[in-house]
């Protein structure tokens, strides 16, 4: 006999926020991403219900959450690093070659890369602005990312601290 969702979720919750605490993430996050995990799992009860272990699933996905979490975490403190500037009186000097190759992308790709870099939105809400699916969104981030590459020769300021790193 399938369980309900509502004894599923009483038996399990605890469990899921426990395990990514022991992961090192704050008991916060934790249960913010078993709630979403649940909710996840609710819209599709119909399906994980069904499964041998909808329990594994359910926790699968709350650790993904948590990885997706991290990792913007990281990209948004990498960014903020990337901008800050030694004086605040010091203001960004435009490069006039990285202005010309945004001006030669495509609209729509143009479009993501100020959502993401320009306002700093997360994928799901440059996808929101833009009116598209957040897939839709990071493959027109891809493409501009990539065109942007090769319009200005490889360089960028991570591939140079690289090479100076290896230096």
């Amino acid at each position: 006999m399938q369980q309900t969702f509502d004894d599923f979720f009483r038996q399990n919750y605890d469990d899921v926020v426990h395990n990514l605490a022991r992961a090192g993430c704050s008991v916060d996050v934790a249960g913010d991403c078993s709630q979403e995990a649940f909710i996840r799992a609710y819209a599709r009860w119909w399906r994980v219900g069904r499964m041998q272990n909808p329990a594994a699933w359910v926790q699968r996905v709350a650790n993904n959450i948590r990885i997706d979490l991290e990792r913007g975490r990281r990209r948004h403190q990498g960014a903020l690093a990337a901008i800050t500037f030694e004086s605040v009186d010091e203001q960004p000097q435009p490069d006039p070659d990285m202005e010309h190759a945004l001006g030669a992308l495509p609209g729509q790709q143009r479009e993501a890369v100020d959502f993401y870099y320009g306002h700093g939105y997360s994928t799901d809400e440059g996808a929101a602005a833009m009116g598209i699916s957040p897939g839709a969104f990071r493959y027109h981030l891809h493409r501009a990312r990539r065109s942007l590459r090769s319009m200005l020769g490889g360089r960028s300021k991570t591939g140079a601290a690289r090479s100076e790193a290896r230096g």
